[in-house]
């Protein structure tokens, strides 16, 4: 990783590489999801008159204009009401929920669950969802909160609003909130304790010829930014060590610096 990040530049030189472990949690997560399926013949004439018959009418008078057994009639506004599609009341009302149904040709089905891991990183201070749960894995690599101190408050995630989980579905990339198709998150419900589980991860203490130096955490080839980014921030603020991170000083920093500005001067 070392000769493909120097491989990118001619200018970049690592000064330092070392790798680590950090903790996530996890937490199973059974999600309920609604989703709408086109209505039928019956469904839709019976949705249409409760919104545009003036009075709205009533099961028996619906199956009077339709020459129906009011049977068929009242077994499949039970269904519609079941599905918070018509208001539980007679005579028929349709609910604000059955409208938006209406106007895209379909009514909600009853909620399906799924389960999903929620995943809490501390060092990108967010809260993720996939479908597979994380594999449990030894590494014995030095854990990086003995050097930095990381903040691993663990959000409990029952008690987080209905509308977080949702926005961080979908930021996940899963497929279970398309509210644009109708498709909803509609509830959820923590299965079972958070677990923890160990990621390796490494640092590169990266050096510029522009004399810029850069601290980069990744995770495999994916380089976490938030993470790069907070690390640099505590190292100019003079909170963390790069000789206790690395064993690199200042003194072997100093030197380095000017040993690869000779030989890219030299080069020039």
């Amino acid at each position: 990783m070392v000769d493909e990040i120097e491989a990118q530049s001619p200018s970049l030189s690592v000064l330092a590489a070392r790798e680590f472990r950090y903790s996530l949690r996890q937490t199973p997560v059974e999600v309920n999801i609604k989703e709408p399926r086109q209505f039928n013949v019956l469904e839709e004439f019976i949705i249409r008159a409760a919104i545009e018959f003036q009075p709205p009418p009533t099961e028996d008078e619906l199956a009077s204009v339709l020459g129906l057994d009011s049977v068929f009639i009242k077994t499949t506004t039970t269904t519609l009401r079941s599905l918070q599609t018509l208001s539980p009341t007679s005579p028929l009302t349709v609910t604000a929920e059955g409208r938006l149904f209406y106007d895209k040709g379909s009514v909600p089905q009853p909620p399906y669950p799924i389960q999903i891991y929620a995943i809490t990183d501390p060092l990108s201070d967010k809260i993720t969802f996939q479908s597979e749960s994380l594999n449990e894995t030894t590494i014995t690599l030095p854990d990086l909160a003995d050097f930095i101190t990381i903040d691993n408050i663990i959000a409990d995630i029952a008690s987080l609003p209905l509308e977080q989980i949702q926005k961080s579905i979908q930021a996940s990339g899963l497929a279970l909130h398309v509210p644009e198709e109708g498709k909803i998150v509609a509830s959820y419900r923590v299965l079972a304790s958070t677990q923890k589980f160990w990621r390796k991860i490494s640092l590169f203490v990266i050096f510029d010829a522009l004399d810029k130096l850069t601290i980069q955490i990744r995770n495999g080839k994916q380089i976490l930014e938030s993470a790069s980014n907070w690390l640099e921030v505590l190292h100019a603020e003079g909170k963390i060590s790069l000789q206790t991170l690395c064993k690199l000083s200042t003194e072997t920093i100093n030197f380095q610096r000017e040993a690869i500005l000779k030989q890219k001067n030299t080069e020039i």
